[in-house]
């Protein structure tokens, strides 16, 4: 027998005896409109919007239309009820649309899984994730959910079947993690079904014929991408990121990105190039290339090509050789090489050094440079190599862990820095006692004519930071701002060095 409402408020009433600025609280959050408070219970999981229905006669049927649902159960023995109660989450609904459905659970029933998916969908559902694990044999999931006309973001997980076609015409996002896809040619037929397809986001997912790219013949020459047949299959494409992906050998995937004539940011993470000797990148309107390398990768050429590039950021040990080819300039750069001590046991320092060097010297027309100290010292491995003017920097950041301020290399770098404006230490400087008379020699002239402000990131200014940090301020000469920032600073220390300066320091 169901109850009344008067029954409800009054069971509601009995069981929270609540203090009275909690009391308070409960009132303020009850004259809340109906539609802040369902934007409110758009965050919730399923399962707590569905408890809000025992609060009292207002919440009774409000949980009712909430815009989005979050379905998520990993106990195996729940499952059962966990699924009896999606199905009257979405068999009570009383508003016509859902914007976001996410469904994370073990495949325990198919039936039940495609069901609950299928409802969802006759919603006219925006923004789609599904993460199952599956128990036995992988299923397929209902072929509608791949032509659905409202569907504007596909989040899917650990899903094994793809179907050869789609037809989602207003898709704009698309992330496929731990995913078995089809072969090349089916997946750029896939994605020809997605015209408005923006971004692209493949994590850990490996094709179905990447064990296939044997070849018998050395690779050849990189492939001139406008000899390349139209085929252009992701017009609308701005953002591709892949993620731990093992990708198929070389010409492929020319093909791939010769696909996305507007694309516009590229991310590639810890990716493995397979048999690919070499790989060549271009797109016309290409922006920003994020490049975090595999430590395990072959030796692979990358060769990224692109008449807009203006940021590029490369975090890796330099396995494999990229050329950075752009005929505009590039504005922001970052380097980190890590693995510091790997390097030096394998015995690749002099190799290291020529590629960073190489990087460098493509990026000799930034505005804005990021390294690492690990960087620096790479390039302390062969100081032979002579160091490009960066005529156009104005602002070097280091960053990753404390800079040692007796770096060689870092001296070499700041020779190269003529018009240097900003000094960013991002997670501090240092200098050990043992330098008691250190100078920086020869001294840059930066520091002398151009450097106005330094910033230091430390969670404490420690002696030997107090060190490093008093040589910079007695050679700074028009240094006018300092900023400092940590979470434990000495306020007297802070203040000592405010004393002793003709410049003003900032504490953050």
């Amino acid at each position: 027998m169901r109850e009344s409402d008067q029954e409800i408020d009054a069971k509601s009433q009995k069981q929270r005896k609540l203090p009275n600025n909690m009391d308070e609280e409960m009132n303020m959050i009850e004259n809340l409109p109906d539609a802040m408070l369902l934007h409110i219970l758009s965050f919730l999981p399923a399962k707590d919007v569905l408890k809000t229905s025992i609060l009292s006669k207002r919440w009774r049927h409000l949980w009712m239309s909430v815009s989005n649902l979050y379905f998520e159960e990993w106990r195996p023995d729940k499952f059962v009820m966990f699924m009896n109660s999606a199905e009257r989450a979405m068999m009570c609904r009383d508003f016509p649309r859902i914007e976001k459905f996410s469904l994370s659970s073990h495949m325990l029933n198919s039936a039940c899984i495609n069901a609950l998916i299928s409802n969802a969908l006759s919603f006219k559902v925006q923004d789609f994730s599904l993460r199952l694990v599956y128990v036995g044999v992988p299923i397929s999931l209902p072929h509608h959910l791949f032509s659905c006309p409202t569907l504007t973001v596909l989040n899917l997980e650990e899903v094994t079947q793809f179907p050869c076609t789609a037809c989602l015409p207003n898709l704009k996002k698309v992330r496929l993690s731990c995913c078995l896809l089809p072969h090349q040619q089916s997946l750029l037929h896939f994605f020809s079904g997605c015209p408005k397809l923006q971004k692209l986001i493949l994590n850990r997912c490996f094709w179905r014929d990447a064990n296939l790219g044997f070849i018998s013949a050395p690779m050849p020459e990189p492939v001139d991408i406008t000899q390349l047949p139209s085929t252009t299959c992701l017009p609308d494409l701005k953002e591709l990121e892949l993620s731990f992906c093992l990708l198929p050998y070389g010409q492929s995937m020319v093909q791939f990105f010769g696909d996305c004539p507007k694309l516009q940011k590229l991310t590639l993470k810890e990716c493995h190039w397979g048999l690919a000797k070499c790989l060549y990148i271009s797109t016309p309107m290409l922006e920003s290339v994020v490049i975090c390398d595999a430590t395990s990768s072959s030796g692979c050429k990358v060769v990224i090509s692109g008449s807009n590039i203006k940021s590029f950021s490369y975090h890796g040990d330099l396995r494999t050789t990229y050329c950075l080819c752009s005929s505009s300039i590039v504005d922001d750069a970052y380097i980190h090489v890590n693995s510091k001590g790997k390097i030096e046991r394998e015995g690749r320092e002099k190799e290291v050094a020529h590629r960073v060097h190489k990087l460098i010297m493509k990026c000799s027309n930034v505005k804005h440079l990021g390294l690492s100290p690990d960087t620096l010292e790479a390039l302390a491995y062969a100081e032979e190599l002579d160091l490009p003017v960066f005529q156009r920097l104005t602002r070097l950041e280091l960053k990753r862990k404390s800079v040692d301020l007796s770096c060689r290399a870092l001296n070499r770098l700041l020779q190269k820095l003529p018009h240097l404006d900003c000094l960013d230490f991002r997670m501090g400087v240092f200098l050990s006692k043992k330098h008691k008379n250190f100078a920086l020699d020869p001294l840059p002239p930066c520091i002398l004519t151009q450097l106005k402000i330094i910033k230091i990131h430390t969670s404490s200014l420690t002696d030997e930071e107090l060190h490093a940090v008093g040589i910079l301020f007695r050679v700074s000469t028009v240094l006018e701002k300092v900023y400092i920032s940590g979470s434990r600073l000495n306020k007297n220390k802070i203040s000592m060095l405010a004393r002793e300066s003709k410049f003003e320091i900032i504490s953050m």
